[in-house]
Parts: structure tokens; C-alpha cells; sequence
């Protein structure tokens, strides 16, 4: 029986081109993203949506952006104008956190935008503030509603419509991306999965630094087990040495950096199990495009292991009893 997280990976790249034929909200146009600063707000999976948007932006419209995490922005002092665009990446809009930034960046005077799934709440309330209900300035919506608890679809139709936005200002890359849909094949070729998928360590640099995030995190929820990620300056200037010959090495990398080569050499010195993942493993993907091929190929890898180590991989373990007992005392 197909798993509903295999599911959606598979459904990907059709939901993508429906939301490239849906128009952005009209008040996008009117925005001059080369004039104000972007701040992208996230948790969780959104989190990295917020920082994959945040090397997109500085890369192809304009440099003056941050990404952080919703948690930290509320709970530390961020200085936030009236001259920011405020995004946040709410797939459901209900998160406590992503909820109480909009009240500040809204009180900042910011001109706040949701980008959020079919169907969440028009106004967002957050149990934890006295503020009652806010409503974003502008509502991107996505895809509809996920039915498994590891997120891919959502995060992906997130990061197509920031590039629909880029878009407006970058045609070029907009038909490149169109191309690189029409070029991805899914179900990818999974030519090896690690041997040691109890002592994984995940690695990548810049952009595909938060590759390596993210697919760390589905690999976690799907399969049940630790999994250690990394950028790869990080990991060189330390973590390395927690590796050996029973631990397995995912790198998503790109053959014009340099430093991978660094990486590779030092795990099979000590003989530690390497799988690559850059560039000459996807054929007719633009380049500004090969971190998007890279997740997917990170998507079903944890689709993969989970089939192997017989985990299933759309209950985040809400189907034992324990774990659904836990996570009723927590609060997102």
C-alpha cells in the first residue's frame, strides 16, 4: 500500500505547474522588492523554506534580506521597520510562535505577508497572546492542506511560489524553472541507500546547507532515527571527528566547490561509507536549480529507509500510544 508521504512526493511537480499557472495576489506587483529589506520567518520545515528564500532572494533580487526563526525573533529583540517586507511560511497558520511574530512586525508597522496552504484560518490567533486576531497584509496560498505529518509538498509549492515572486522582477529564471520542471523525472534512482543509517550525518554547503537541514529532519520523522546535519565549513571544523567506518556520509554538494574535496578526502581516510549528491547526478537540471533536484533525491531517501527499517512514515509516531500521550502536552 502506497504511504500518503510517498504519495505527495510523487504529486510534487504537477501541484507545481497548477501554482505557476495561479496568479500571485495583485498587491505583489505594486511592491519594489529592490527598495526594502525581506524578512523571512519560519519554524520547523517553514523555518527552512524561510532560509532556502532567503539565498534565492539575495541571489537573484536583492541582497538586503534575513531568514530567522519565528521562536527566536519573538523571543529576542530583532529591529523591524516600516520599510520591511515581513513573510512568514505558516503551511497551516497555526503555529504559536509564527502567529506572535505577525503581531510585532505588524505593530513595527511592517507590511506583513503569509504564505500558507489552502484553507488556513484568514486570520490568524494565537492561545498565547491577548492581541485577539491579525490579518496578513497579503496571503500567498499554496497547496491544500497536508495529510502527513512529514511536510514535503508544503514546502516545496512554498519555494515555487517565492520563485513565481522572483519572477516578477527575473523572467530568465522563471522559464529556467518551468524547464527544470519538465526535465525532473519522480520516482528518482536511489542507486545506493547508507549502510549505516543509524550513525548518518548529512553535510552540504551554502543553499545546500539547508538541503541537508531539511532532509535530515524528513529522515528523522519518517524513520524514527537521530540524524546529525551540517554545513560543510561546520563540519570540518569539528563534527569531523565524530565519524568512522560504521557511519554513513550524505553530501550535497556542487562540483565548483572547492572545499568538497576537502570532505571526501577526510572520510575515506578514515574509511567512512560517502555518497555524493551534486550536479552530474541529475541530468538537464539548471544549475540555479540543482539544490530543488537535491531535496527531492533527500525526500525519497527517507522515503526509502523508511521502507527499509519498516517504519511508517506519515504518523510522526502519533500511532503509538506513548508518543501520541507526549505530544499532547506540547504546545506549537
Amino acid at each position: 500500500m502506497t504511504s500518503l508521504y510517498e504519495t505527495n512526493v510523487l504529486n510534487q511537480l504537477g501541484e507545481w505547474k497548477r501554482i505557476l499557472d495561479s496568479p500571485l495576489p495583485s498587491a505583489l506587483y505594486t511592491i519594489n522588492p529592490t527598495k526594502r529589506r525581506m524578512v523571512f520567518v519560519g519554524i520547523g520545515s517553514s523555518y527552512w523554506a524561510a532560509r532556502f528564500s532567503e539565498f534565492l532572494w539575495r541571489e537573484f533580487v536583492n541582497p538586503d534580506c534575513i531568514s530567522l526563526q519565528s521562536y527566536d525573533f519573538v523571543r529576542s529583540k530583532y529591529l523591524i521597520s516600516s520599510n520591511d517586507i515581513f513573510v512568514v511560511f505558516s503551511h497551516r497558520g497555526t503555529k504559536t510562535f509564527s502567529i506572535q511574530s505577525f503581531y510585532i512586525a505588524k505593530k513595527s508597522g511592517a507590511t506583513t505577508v503569509l504564505v500558507t496552504g489552502l484553507g488556513s484560518p484568514e486570520n490568524l490567533t494565537s492561545a498565547t497572546t491577548t492581541s485577539g486576531t491579525t490579518t496578513p497584509d497579503i496571503r500567498i496560498e499554496t497547496c491544500a492542506q497536508e495529510n502527513c505529518g512529514a511536510f514535503t509538498i508544503s514546502l516545496t509549492s512554498a519555494l515555487v511560489r517565492m520563485i513565481q515572486w522572483i519572477g516578477l522582477s527575473n523572467k530568465d529564471i522563471l522559464e529556467r524553472f518551468r524547464d527544470t520542471i519538465d526535465n525532473i523525472t519522480l520516482p528518482m534512482k536511489m542507486e545506493v541507500l547508507p549502510k549505516f543509517p543509524g550513525n548518518l550525518v548529512i553535510v552540504g554547503d551554502l543553499i545546500r546547507e539547508v538541503v541537508a537541514h531539511e532532509v535530515a529532519l524528513k529522515i528523522s520523522e519518517t524513520c524514527f532515527i537521530p540524524v546529525r546535519s551540517f554545513g560543510l565549513e561546520q563540519f570540518l571544523h569539528g563534527p569531523r571527528v565524530t565519524i568512522d567506518r560504521q557511519s554513513s556520509l550524505v553530501a550535497f554538494t556542487s562540483v565548483t566547490e572547492p572545499r568538497k574535496d576537502s570532505l571526501i578526502k577526510y572520510a575515506e581516510t578514515i574509511g567512512t561509507e560517502i555518497i555524493e549528491i551534486n550536479e552530474s547526478s541529475f541530468n538537464g537540471i539548471s544549475n540555479e536549480f540543482t539544490w530543488l533536484a537535491q531535496l527531492l533525491y533527500g525526500q525519497q531517501l527517507a522515503l526509502e529507509l523508511s521502507k527499509r527499517l519498516g517504519t511508517n512514515p506519515d504518523t510522526i509516531r502519533s500511532d503509538q500510544f506513548l508518543y501520541k500521550e507526549a505530544k499532547n502536552l506540547i504546545t506549537l
